[in-house]
């Protein structure tokens, strides 16, 4: 029987005895003495079986063997634990000395409460029970009162098989925690390798992985990029891997509807809300979308207005319809686009910053295809094939011509790309497509190359890959070379700009012999101060 049992035993019986003298007839001193041991027995009966925890019962149970000494040595305590681990009984144990039991090593061939006794600190050691042959390790430390007096001394005894099964089973669960993740790895890129995006770039593998990552969550997306980089192939991705895919799928281009219709396409109304309604009402888009993905594309269009409306539905997660008063509740998951800056946006005052931070959940960034050189080459080959086989036209492109696609900035992106080899295809007459059957602003970039050849040491970060041989055969030379010091790269530009101006008179004809838009062109004299 546990300590805590023996004292409510002890605490029953007295209780007994007491209604026994109540009942047998009491003085009025006597009465009043009994009343105030009531109170007393009933805040000792409360603490006794609400409050009390009883410990030795807990250690009983626990996992460790527990073995407590008194400052002298003696054998106060055990636990069940330790009376299984070890083979000895609790009567054979308490009241003996550790010293005595030590020396005699009756339980252990290396004990450690002796040594917690006399340095009264934590100490750890390796122990065999000497009746069971179990091999312990012992943890050991002192337990002190108010005064940093030695209260106790106690000994926790863990088998080393329980240790050797649970460090096995966590190299076991480490394992399949790396296999997990190699498998998810693997498969993540196996998603990316099968997804429609063309790419080989490295800015559109992590667009790509980020897409697929965040695809099978409800998180709200926004993409931001250029036209024509990819962005509604990203949100096709993202709502093809989600657990969403098969319910409604939902696109509305903000830039295409009049801010005037736009809170009824989205919301709805009721019916006869205004002038002009129809009498069955309109469903809007957010409740035809209920349960699936909405892409709202060019984001950055939508009026300040209409912000605020579609900021509350993002927060309450509800639509009320025009001239209604009911909140219909809506479950949507966003995808939002622009080819704007956001953050420019908000400073001009033409984009709510609480509705950015809203929708910019997980952002997905598309570079410009100019700035990813290595998707040119697999999306004009991708490209090819769709449109060779559409048009059933078994055409191929010569070296120079495909060494202008590669190097033409591709202002409009991938949808001009595509363009392009659309076109190429269509108009090809014959089955070899040379520079002279491309566009003649892609053409005319090389068009006054010395011998049709583009030297690589020509082309530059900025896209002035032609500047020096279109403005003269020696005149990029005499800018370089003549000045023995190496000068900033502004200095090359601005000269370079200067004399395409001088030459051609105009920023379009400078721009087509440079390779640049007039518009950049226009930009790089304003910032050198460069008449036209």
């Amino acid at each position: 029987m546990s300590q805590h049992g023996r004292f409510e035993q002890d605490y029953l019986r007295m209780k007994v005895q007491i209604d026994k003298l109540k009942a047998s007839g009491l003085s009025e001193e006597q009465r009043t003495i009994f009343s105030e041991l009531d109170k007393m027995i009933q805040h000792f009966e409360h603490h006794l079986f609400t409050e009390y925890i009883d410990f030795e019962e807990i250690c009983d149970n626990l996992p460790d063997a527990i073995y407590v000494a008194s400052p002298d040595g003696t054998s106060i305590y055990v636990n069940d634990t330790y009376t299984k681990l070890s083979g000895i009984t609790k009567a054979e144990i308490i009241g003996e000395n550790v010293h005595q039991i030590n020396r005699e090593k009756k339980l252990y061939t290396n004990g450690i409460l002796p040594t917690i006794l006399k340095y009264q600190k934590r100490s750890e050691i390796i122990g065999v029970m000497k009746k069971t042959n179990t091999t312990v390790h012992i943890s050991g430390f002192p337990i002190f009162n108010d005064k940093h007096e030695l209260k106790y001394a106690v000994a926790c005894d863990r088998d080393i098989q329980q240790l050797e099964t649970v460090k096995d089973q966590l190299i076991q669960l480490k394992s399949a925690i790396e296999k997990k993740e190699n498998e998810n790895s693997y498969l993540r890129t196996q998603q990316i390798q099968q997804s429609e995006v063309i790419f080989k770039s490295d800015q559109m593998y992590q667009a790509v992985s980020t897409a697929l990552a965040v695809a099978p969550t409800d998180a709200t997306v926004l993409i931001t990029g250029e036209s024509g980089t990819g962005k509604e192939v990203i949100t096709n991705q993202i709502y093809q891997a989600s657990k969403r895919f098969g319910k409604p799928f939902l696109k509305v281009n903000c830039a295409a509807i009049p801010d005037t219709l736009m809170e009824s396409e989205l919301f709805g109304y009721e019916p006869g809300a205004f002038t002009g309604a129809s009498k069955s009402g309109k469903t809007g888009i957010f409740e035809l979308a209920n349960g699936g993905t909405l892409m709202l594309d060019e984001i950055g269009e939508m009026s300040v207005q209409m912000q605020t409306k579609l900021l509350r539905v993002l927060q309450n997660h509800e639509i009320t319809k025009i001239g209604g008063h009911k909140a219909i509740p809506v479950d949507v998951r966003i995808i939002a686009a622009t080819n704007r800056n956001l953050l420019q946006c908000i400073e001009e005052h033409t984009f709510r910053e609480d509705l950015y931070y809203r929708l910019n959940v997980v952002p997905i960034q598309l570079v410009p295809l100019r700035e990813r050189k290595s998707d040119i080459e697999v999306l004009f080959y991708h490209f090819f094939e769709k449109y060779t086989k559409k048009y059933n036209k078994p055409i191929e492109i010569y070296s120079d011509a495909l060494h202008l696609l590669e190097n033409y900035n591709w202002p409009g992106n991938i949808r001009e790309l595509e363009n392009v080899m659309e076109r190429i295809n269509i108009l090809a007459d014959g089955r070899e497509v040379q520079k002279e059957d491309l566009p003649h602003y892609i053409s005319e970039n090389y068009h006054t190359a010395v011998n049709d050849e583009v030297p690589s040491e020509a082309v530059t970060e900025n896209g002035l890959y032609d500047a020096g041989l279109s403005l003269g055969k020696t005149s990029a030379e005499e800018i370089v070379t003549g000045n023995d010091e190496i000068m900033p790269w502004e200095y090359y530009e601005r000269e370079i700009i200067r004399k395409a101006l001088k030459k051609y008179g105009s920023y379009n004809a400078a721009g087509k012999a440079l390779g640049l838009t007039h518009k950049t062109v226009a930009a790089k004299a304003r910032k050198y101060h460069i008449e036209e």
